[in-house]
Parts: C-alpha cells; structure tokens; sequence
C-alpha cells in the first residue's frame, strides 16, 4: 500500500514539472522584424529604419540580425553603432532590456530603381535568456529614381542565349523572340548588355526550365528609373531541340571592394588646329558617329581597336584631345601612357642609387674592419697571458735545478745525507721517500750470520732491543761500523774452533773500511 502510494505521488510531481515547464516555455516572448521602405535620387543619401520589437509586451535581450542588400544600387556609409559589415551583407546586434531595439542605417543611391534590403538570418532571446518562440521578418524597398538629366534608353546593345538561338535575330528594337532547346536543358545562359551605362538588367524565368513552353524575360531599365523595356524569350524545351550539357551560367560576381561612378560628360569633336601634333602611335582613321563621318585616331598595332581618339571642345571650352572607350562607351580625357622621362631626373636617379650602393658597400666594409680587429685583440691577449705564464715556470725550474745540482755536488760519495742537510737543501719530501723505501727494507740484522757457541748466545743475549725509530734512523757510517764489527767477533769466534771441527759456513772477509 505504501508503495502505491508513493509510486502515485512520484507521478503527480513529474507531472506538475511538466505543467510547469510547458507554462515557462508558453511565456517565451514573440517578435517582429520591420523596415521602412524610403526612395531618393541617384547619387543622394537614403535612411532606412529597422525595428526589433516584442510582440507580447516582454523584455528583449540579446539579438542579432543578419541584412543583405543589393551592393551595386546602395552603399552603406554609416549607422547606429550596433551596425557592422559592408558591400552588400550588413550584421545588426540588439542591446538587453528593452521591447524594442531600433536601427538607423544610412546608404548612397547609385543606381535608379529598387534596391530591397531582406533578412537573411535572425537568432533572439527575451530577458530570461529563452530563445524567442517566434520572429516575423519584413524587408525595406529602396526607391531609387534617375536625375532629371539621366537617360531614358532602356534598350539593350545585344542579347545572347546559350544553347540555342534567337528567332528573329536579335536588334534594340525588337523585344519578343522564340529559341527552342533540348530535354537536357535545365537552365538557360542569358548574356544582356544595356546600350546605356546607366541602365539596369533583371533576369526572370531562366533557371529551372520545364518540358514545352517556358518564358524568360530580360527587364531593362533606363538610367532615370522609370523607363523600363522588357525582352521576352518563349523558350520550347522538347525532344531534339539543342542541347549543349549543362547551359554555361556566368559566374559569380566577384567580391566588391569600392565603387566607382563617373558623371555623365558631353564633348564636341572639332578639327585638329594647325600645328597641333598627333600623339604617337596612332594612325589616322574615318570614324563614324551616328550619321556624321568624323576624322579620328586608332593604334596602329590593332585592327579592331577597343578605342578611337579625338580632339574635341568641352563644356569649359577647353580643346584636347579625348579617349572613347567603343565598348563601355566612357569617355575620358587622352593622355600618353608612355610618357617620356626627364633625362636629367633619370641621371639623378642613377647617382643617387650609385651613392646607395657606395654606402652599403662602406658600411659592411666598416663592419669587417671592426669584426677583424676585434679579434685581433683577443689573440693578442691571449698570446701576452700566455708569455707571461711561460716565464714564470721557466724562472721556477732554474732555480729548482740550481739548488739540486748544489745540493748533489756538497754530498760525499757513499754517505747519505741527513734530514737537516735535505731540509736546507728543499729535499726534504725526496728524503722523506728515501726513509719509507729504507724502512720497507730487510733489516740490517738480517745479514748477520749467528755466532757459535756461548759467544753467539751472549751475544743474543747481549743484543740490546730494537732501537726507536729515531737511532734507526741513524747515518749510514754507524751501520757500517756496527756491521764491520759484528763480523770481526764472528771471525774471532772461528778461529777458537777445534782443530778437528770442520767449518760450517767458509767465507771471505772483506774489509769495509778499505
């Protein structure tokens, strides 16, 4: 029963978590994501506002919105300071504590038309640190219209397709042509060049194409951003229509590092002035513009010139002579890309890298010299510690050798000398040698033969104990003399024998003080 019980109240506790986690996750605050949708001219400035905003009343914490927007129309020059990035991607981080966080952005039109600015990626938690249970995200439009100065040509300077190809041929001024392709088609490479630098192209409809019919549509539009013009291709994808693999789409568009405009400028072609010199390289040429034939220049390298030089007047009044880009139609004023150098800057030049190079030549000269005499020094110091010790020792030795040969030539032969006379002499270690060897020795007693009879004992008996070490030690001349008359007494002791006793030991005698 009491495990019933307790099995019973287990559950009623998990389920009052449960309850109570659903209820904490059910107050998870929700939001929205919202943009102003402003316009302006060409080349002004455009604010835009974004609003990060709780939709059910609670505190927002941290959050973070991820922008993208079109680099080529709009670029971003400053904002709130919760705002970082740039050239087409921006990243947008909220402050904690607030229902709403509010952004300014500021951007330069570029371009006419209508740049939009979306939301890319979101991450946002309310004040208790839960993820948001749900974020609805808007975008901004930017309206972005022409001066009134700007162009109005919305036609195209050509229009490619791969595979297949236009029917009719392409001209500006037809806009609806039919192209047929295979059953291995997916997308349709589209190639559109505006006739005016100014004027924008949108692509619609030529990725993901389905069998039959399929309509891809160019959209230009003009400079002044209300002139649009639109080029419609009815694409027939069926059986054994051209295939060519995969279509070759263009490649990404590379990373934009800075943009770069220039202001619509107008010139008029005149005739060369007298004397006025042609720049080199190039060859005169009849150019035509529009339905004029005008006199201009080409390099004479080429045969299909990218660029055609003219003299002309602009709106100052100004006369020079004037470059035109024939493919990006730009214009810009001419200048020698090979232009000459001053003879003397060029010898000014050529001294001064001369005098760098005396310099550099000087200097590791000067770095030798001192690395070479510093060790020059050293040998020469250790040469002088050297001499010095050498001379000393063969001071030493000299004089060590004087006193030995001294000391060798004051000896007596056959006498040895005593501690007091090595001492005097600086021998007293070799003599110290001398008495251990001595020491090591048989003793003298070794070397006397035993006396006969009563003799012999009393004289055993008469032999005094072993001296201390200090009389044994005594000079050669006493042992000599005790042993001359200890073999006198043996001699004596002979010579007493009976006549009848034959002699045990024969020997010779010498005398030793002879």
């Amino acid at each position: 029963m009491n495990r019933q019980k307790g099995q019973f109240v287990g559950r009623l506790l998990l389920a009052a978590l449960l309850a109570a986690a659903m209820a904490f996750q059910s107050f998870a605050a929700s939001a929205r994501i919202a943009f102003s949708d402003p316009s302006a001219q060409v080349g002004q400035e455009v604010n835009v506002t974004m609003k990060f905003t709780s939709t059910d009343g609670q505190l927002l914490g941290d959050t973070k919105v991820t922008l993208d927007y079109d680099a080529g129309m709009l670029e971003y020059i400053g904002g709130s300071d919760n705002v970082s990035g740039g050239t087409g991607k921006l990243v947008v981080r909220g402050a904690s504590g607030k229902t709403e966080v509010v952004t300014e952005m500021k951007f330069k039109a570029l371009r006419s038309g209508t740049a939009s600015i979306t939301v890319s990626d979101w991450e946002g938690y309310d004040n208790n640190g839960q993820v948001l249970s749900e974020v609805k995200t808007g975008s901004s439009a930017v309206t972005i219209q022409g001066l009134e100065t700007s162009s109005e040509d919305a036609t195209l300077q050509s229009l490619q397709i791969s595979p297949g190809t236009l029917d009719p041929a392409f001209t500006p001024a037809t806009e609806n042509y039919t192209a047929t392709v295979g059953l291995d088609t997916e997308n349709l490479a589209v190639s559109a060049v505006p006739n005016n630098e100014g004027a924008t192209v949108a692509l619609e409809g030529d990725s993901g194409l389905q069998e039959g019919e399929n309509t891809v549509v160019c959209r230009v539009t003009a400079a002044d951003g209300a002139t649009v013009k639109a080029y419609t291709i009815l694409v027939n994808k069926v059986e054994g229509g051209e295939n060519n693999g995969e279509a070759s789409l263009p490649e990404a568009a590379p990373e934009v590092l800075a943009e770069l405009s220039s202001q619509v400028k107008k010139v008029q072609i005149v005739s060369l002035p007298a004397g006025t010199a042609v720049p080199e390289g190039l060859k005169e040429s009849e150019i035509t513009i529009g339905s004029a034939k005008v006199t201009g220049w080409v390099p004479e390298s080429e045969t299909d010139p990218e660029y055609c030089v003219f003299y002309c007047v602009n709106e100052n009044g100004e006369q020079s002579f004037y470059r035109y880009d024939r493919k990006e139609k730009t214009l810009q004023r001419y200048f020698d890309d090979g232009a000459k150098v001053d003879p003397e800057l060029l010898a000014v030049g050529e001294k001064y890298n001369e005098l760098v190079d005396d310099y550099n030549l000087l200097k590791w000269g000067a770095i030798g010299g001192g690395g070479a005499m510093l060790v020059l020094i050293l040998i020469l110091l250790i040469l002088l510690v050297s001499s010095r010790r050498s001379r000393s020792y063969g001071e030493s030795v000299p004089r060590r050798e004087n006193a030995r040969e001294q000391g060798n030539a004051s000896r007596v032969p056959g006498r040895r000398m005593t501690r007091e006379e090595r001492y005097m002499r600086g021998e007293e270690e070799d003599f110290e040698e001398e008495e251990e060897d001595f020491e090591d020795e048989i003793p003298v007693e070794a070397y006397q033969p035993e006396p006969a009879g009563e003799d012999s004992l009393n004289y055993r008996q008469e032999r005094p104990a072993r001296e201390p070490e200090q009389k044994r030690r005594a000079p050669v001349v006493d042992m000599e003399k005790t042993l001359a008359a200890s073999l006198a007494r043996e001699a004596a002791a002979m010579e007493e024998k009976p006549s009848g006793e034959p002699d045990k030991d024969d020997f010779e005698f010498f005398d030793l003080d002879e």
